[in-house]
């Protein structure tokens, strides 16, 4: 067969389906093979592509031999047999048929219709499996088709859909159909339907991604993402460090005028983020994840991992936090317990402190 339309149709299939066209040559082939074999053909049935003259072309092929090996090649076939096909063929030999297009029938041309379709689908389901299945661990951005039940569909490409649950989404936002939505890929799994692909914006993952999506020295290894704490649509502490002592990571990722750091509350629908840098140095490192508050002094015991932290009066309720949070953050951020003391309260309970936060 001839037909230049034949491959164009299946360069379109194949994009469509965000395939190979090989995959898709694949597909054909092994139709076209079952459609023969449905229609009587008992020997080995190949088919060749010619893709650059726009060919395709059937063969059915039978090998001659003394006996019939049952675990042998399909289309094996005793030599009296052969003989009235080919009176002078010997065993070992082969007869080759071509099979033409218009001997395929109507119930074979069905049969290929079904057996290409169900081919492409499982094709399309094993690359889409092995593409998010190394995606898993990364952020990736979808567009929301539906939302009912608890769950927000969406379409995340290769044909994909996952579901997003609402536990799984941000408290204060709205999922609305149409609108793209960044989520963070937790799990996939392999089934018979497709991949299952489990999907989140609560996990604190996401993160180090979008901090390395917005900011090319994240994404780069110049500036080093090592702690987040997290409430899920509320705040987050992120604890960042420079590799390069040129580049000033809290200024870098807050952006100009609040640029880049703009950006990841916009893609969390308004969570807000403290950068604080973070240190090998107990110090240092809890008074800087308390921010935005101010610090006197931090009494740290390294063996309990237990801290004081004396702030001034009138920055204790913001040490503390609405609720508690972001001092709780601050413990999550930085693996130490922290009892914050306002200064009056210090001296009243005779904790011996100096200033030694700058």
């Amino acid at each position: 067969m001839t037909s230049k339309s034949f491959y164009n149709e299946l360069e379109v299939i194949a994009n469509e389906r965000c395939l190979d066209i090989q995959d898709v040559l694949n597909a054909v082939e092994t139709a076209l093979i079952k459609a023969c074999g449905s229609m009587g053909y008992t020997g080995d049935i190949k088919v060749e592509f010619n893709p650059e003259a726009f060919k395709l072309r059937i063969f059915e092929f039978k090998y001659v031999v003394e006996e019939i090996d049952p675990e042998g090649p399909d289309g094996q076939i005793l030599l009296e047999e052969a003989r009235e096909i080919k009176p002078k063929i010997k065993v070992g030999g082969q007869i080759k048929t071509e099979i033409h297009f218009n001997e395929i029938s109507r119930k074979g041309a069905a049969r290929f219709k079904n057996i290409f379709n169900q081919g492409l689908k499982e094709i399309g389901n094993k690359r889409a499996y092995e593409f998010f299945k190394e995606k898993v661990g990364e952020m990736v951005t979808g567009r929301i088709l539906s939302v009912a039940n608890g769950y927000a569909v969406l379409d995340i490409g290769k044909n994909t859909r996952v579901s997003l649950s609402v536990s799984e989404a941000l408290p204060s936002e709205r999922l609305e159909p149409g609108h793209p939505l960044k989520v963070y890929i937790t799990e996939v799994e392999e089934t018979g339907r497709g991949p299952k692909i489990f999907v989140s914006r609560a996990h604190k993952n996401i993160i180090k991604r979008l901090f390395e999506t917005y900011i090319p020295e994240v994404s780069d290894g110049t500036i080093e993402v090592m702690t987040v704490a997290r409430d899920p649509g509320s705040r987050t502490k992120v604890g960042i460090v420079s590799n390069n002592p040129a580049v000033d990571a809290k200024g870098t990722c807050i952006g100009p005028n609040g640029s880049r750091i703009k950006q990841i509350n916009e893609a969390l629908s308004g969570e807000k983020i403290d950068i604080f840098v973070y240190s090998e140095d107990p110090i240092k490192l809890i008074a800087e994840a308390l921010t935005p508050a101010k610090v006197i002094s931090v009494l740290a015991d390294p063996e309990t991992k237990k801290s004081i932290v004396i702030v001034p009066d009138e920055q204790f309720t913001l040490a503390i936090g609405r609720g508690g949070q972001n001092v709780r953050l601050a413990c999550v951020a930085t693996g130490w317990k922290i009892d914050i003391k306002d200064e009056t309260s210090a001296y009243r309970e005779e904790i011996k402190f100096r200033p030694n936060v700058r």
